[in-house]
């Protein structure tokens, strides 16, 4: 236990004590930076929380002010990268902004499945290991468990990257160049927060992707 955490510990200890004999506790100190500002993690009702720094750092990459509403929209799962974000710049309803997203996403998902489950190819790298302690595993009766055999994934996989190989076959090959290269990040879709030509060209692409999908 390093020294910090002994001493909480020991004005956790006090406290106890002083609460048992009836003395009223100290009032909450606030915390200063060295120039006198009060720190921001000792004011009334700011927690700083993993999940709250990951939404500010998004609603500054937007242009944002994070403002609850701005907190809220931040957590959009589209927001993760510049083939979500240039849609949230050029999508005036969030809707828009849902269903193209869900179109780039199937396009993701099943180009990666056939890349691993068919030609044993990873389109992303490993990320390190996390070491966590050891809990107990269990499931219900309403998991759904995937119980196919590698085979039977594998030519799932093929199957559904073949649908939609059909569906950018519509495409016009300009618009399939577009689109690819937002898959593969080759192309830049936002510059100074603003979408560059070459991101209203995929957010373009995209549309005409989606609009395909829906009708098949």
């Amino acid at each position: 236990m390093g020294k910090g955490s002994k001493t909480r510990a020991r004005a956790v200890k006090l406290a106890k004590k002083a609460e048992l004999a009836g003395v009223p506790g100290l009032a909450p100190v606030e915390r200063r930076e060295k120039d006198g500002r009060i720190r921001r993690s000792t004011k009334p009702g700011y927690e700083r929380t993993e999940a709250d720094v990951a939404l500010r750092a998004r609603c500054r990459q937007m242009g944002w002010k994070a403002r609850p509403e701005d907190m809220a929209k931040a957590r959009a799962q589209s927001l993760e990268c510049d083939a979500g974000r240039v849609l949230h710049l050029l999508c005036d309803r969030p809707d828009e902004v849902a269903r193209l997203w869900s179109a780039f996403a199937g396009l993701c998902g099943a180009h990666a499945a056939y890349a691993r489950r068919y030609l044993g190819v990873r389109l992303h790298p490993k990320t390190a290991k996390i070491e966590m302690l050891i809990e107990r595993f269990e499931i219900s009766g309403d998991d759904d468990l995937d119980l196919r055999s590698e085979e039977e994934k594998a030519h799932a996989a093929v199957t559904n990257w073949m649908r939609w190989q059909g569906y950018l076959g519509h495409l016009d090959r300009w618009q399939q160049a577009e689109i690819w290269g937002a898959v593969r990040e080759q192309t830049a879709l936002i510059r100074d927060r603003l979408a560059t030509d070459e991101g209203r060209g995929y957010v373009q692409a995209l549309r005409k992707l989606a609009d395909v999908v829906e009708r098949r």
